[in-house]
């Protein structure tokens, strides 16, 4: 009975629905000379990232190549502000990494 209580809030209220928040991330490793070295550090960082934000997030492109990475995060939210907030936060820590370049990145909101 609550599933459709909720469900019936969300018909009167279109407003107050949930939307999907995507973010890609366009990676360089300059510095890196191998693929180990760039799963090393990409790991590291994809395990900051999902201790610290409540996003998915995922390598997503570029997998054979050592010096270059696609990385997505997803996240689920009904406040838009959050999403670009958060979003926000997680560039501001891939840009602070010395050993990588934040080459390009894009949100879009669904």
């Amino acid at each position: 009975m609550r599933a459709s209580l909720k469900r019936s809030r969300h018909e009167k209220n279109p407003e107050k629905r949930s939307q999907i928040g995507h973010l890609i991330l366009i990676l360089h490793f300059p510095t890196v000379h191998s693929l180990k070295e760039k799963r090393q550090i990409l790991s590291g960082l994809l395990a900051r990232i999902r201790e610290r934000y409540p996003v998915s997030i995922a390598e997503t492109g570029y997998h054979d190549l050592w010096q270059r990475a696609v990385v997505e995060a997803v996240m689920i939210s009904e406040d838009p502000v959050v999403q670009v907030r958060v979003f926000g936060k997680i560039v501001d820590t891939v840009s602070s990494l010395p050993e990588l370049e934040l080459s390009d990145s894009h949100q879009e909101f669904l």
